[in-house]
């Protein structure tokens, strides 16, 4: 049996499944998770920036749960492709890739470039073709190459998730794991939940008819998803009068969700457990998110899959071994050249009163521009003068929140002072400079004070990581002589030789107040101390 892992790129998170696919038949034997918002542990957002950190931990995880490295399958969610559905003339099989994606293109917003489209041919009436075309994004793509080649593992086929989810609960009907429709040609619903939303799909016969994404807010709310799903019936029943649903499957093992639909539409609704006779230990409330990983697998055992973005539909070169045609095919390609020339001539006179036009409407912006010019020059001079400003109030409260609380300690003076731009080139190394007068009777909270602005010194959110801004440059301290005020005490000066301009929306801090200790504070006059100290020996005396 081939072995395969199956991963499911859920909303919020990665669904792995690992077993075997082959010969129609697929089996689950492994099953990890790795979910949840990224705040309670889960893996961000796919992107091209996050896929090697987001494969690096996959492999960790993979190896934790002891899969080893196979051949990987990727299903995408519904709402992160396009599907189209198209109808075009009989063709011979050789030109129907370039049919369909000529058509297919015409009806996307994004360029030919920017996406990656394969098909899957579906049933139609005589004379005509139809086929279901879908489309993802060339990024979203290649954050999936780079998320498994970070994770040590070999993309082979990367689907939409409705043909997973199709696949999957068509071996559950086959297997005789749920019940089966009356007819195997019959219209059948599936509905796959999770906290982060869902999906609904329609197959007939095999073939996926109907997709739509059902938002994470529905799935929350019992009557919000009884009305979804009665509008996702009355959406297929429309656009397919002649096929109507005849059941509604619903991916779940405790069958909560069938039982509370079943009793409120007017058709059959069971529950199929995608986990069904696997040797994974799953709770019952997450088997049913594994739906479409295991329907991964299901998709494999009956040989390529549907659609696949890694290796799509491609047209067929075939020789033609007909001179005679290919001679009709030169005259009518001189045809076409003769006409093309006549159809070109036109094109550039039409181009040439465009570029007429074009030049008139640069001018004219050009002219606004200038008009507009000295006012662009005076708001950058005043953002200028305002990146130069530093905001003392902001500062002097953060340096409050700062200062240790510690006995004899207190700030005796906070002096900030502005630089002035260099006459000649009007740059500055910073926006001011700051000193600090403090007494204290151990050097610990002056060393925690400084240690303080320190560590506050480099912006903790920087817009540019590589090069972040210093608001502080050179805090340092140095020892006078004793305090005046305090015998015990020490006097200490802390410089900062540069204080950088700082946005409002950066002075982030809300300090909880602690009151300082009052002994020798406030401080006693110099001109009470003597008489005190006479008192003082007066009472000794007399005692």
């Amino acid at each position: 049996m081939s072995k395969f892992i199956a991963i499911d790129l859920d909303a919020q998170g990665l669904f792995v499944v690992a077993g075997s696919a082959r010969s129609g038949q697929a089996k689950v034997e492994q099953a990890v998770a790795w979910s949840g918002t990224e705040a309670e542990g889960g893996p961000p957002t796919l992107t091209l920036q996050t896929a090697t950190a987001i494969g690096e931990q996959l492999r960790e995880r993979l190896r934790s749960a002891g899969i080893s490295a196979a051949p990987t399958i990727i299903t995408i969610a519904r709402d992160r492709v396009v599907l189209k559905e198209l109808r075009y003339p009989d063709v011979p099989v050789s030109e129907e890739p370039n049919i369909v994606r000529f058509q297919a293109l015409k009806e996307l917003s994004d360029s030919p470039d920017e996406v990656v489209l394969d098909y899957v041919p579906m049933s139609a009436a005589a004379g005509e073709r139809k086929s279901m075309a879908v489309a993802v994004r060339k990024e979203l793509y290649q954050a999936l190459q780079q998320m498994c080649v970070a994770a040590n593992l070999r993309l082979v086929g990367v689907t939409a998730r409705p043909y997973a989810i199709a696949a999957g609960v068509k071996q559950a009907l086959s297997t005789g794991a749920t019940p089966a429709p009356e007819s195997p040609l019959d219209a059948i619903a599936v509905l796959t939940l999770s906290p982060g939303g869902g999906e609904f799909t329609v197959t007939c016969n095999g073939e996926v008819t109907f997709t739509r994404a059902v938002p994470a807010p529905v799935v929350a709310s019992d009557s919000m998803l009884l009305a979804e799903v009665r509008r996702n019936l009355t959406m297929y029943a429309g656009a397919n009068p002649g096929h109507p649903v005849q059941a509604l499957y619903v991916a779940e093992s405790s069958g909560r969700w069938a039982l509370k639909l079943g009793s409120a539409l007017g058709i059959p609704v069971h529950a199929y457990d995608p986990l069904l006779g696997s040797t994974t230990n799953v709770e019952d409330s997450a088997r049913g998110r594994y739906a479409a990983a295991a329907g991964l697998l299901a998709a494999r055992s009956g040989g390529d899959l549907p659609i696949n973005f890694v290796n799509p539909r491609q047209p067929i070169a075939q020789v033609n071994p007909n001179r005679t045609l290919a001679l009709v095919g030169l005259l009518a390609g001189l045809l076409l050249f003769a006409v093309g020339g006549a159809w070109g001539y036109l094109s550039l006179k039409a181009a040439d009163d465009d570029l007429v036009l074009k030049t008139k409407l640069r001018n004219d912006a050009k002219k606004l521009w200038e008009a507009t010019k000295p006012d662009a020059d005076r708001l950058a001079a005043a953002e200028t003068w305002k990146s130069r400003r530093v905001i003392w109030l902001d500062e002097l409260f953060d340096m409050a929140d700062r200062k240790p609380v510690a006995p004899g300690f207190h700030v005796v003076s906070f002096n900030g002072k502005a630089k002035t731009p260099n006459a000649k080139t009007g740059k500055q190394d910073s926006q001011a400079e700051l000193q600090i007068k403090v007494t204290a009777r151990t050097p610990e909270p002056v060393n925690a004070f400084v240690a303080a602005i320190d560590r506050d010194s480099i912006d903790p959110n920087p817009k540019d990581p590589k090069n972040p801004k210093k608001y502080y440059i050179g805090a340092d301290k140095s020892i006078g002589g004793p305090s005046a005020d305090e015998p015990s005490a020490q006097e200490y000066t802390i410089k900062v030789l540069g204080v950088n301009q700082r946005p409002a929306d950066r002075f982030t801090r809300m300090p909880t107040f602690s009151p300082p200790q009052r002994k020798y504070y406030p401080p006693t006059p110099p001109s009470a101390k003597e008489p005190a100290k006479e008192t003082e020996k007066a009472a000794r005396a007399s005692g």
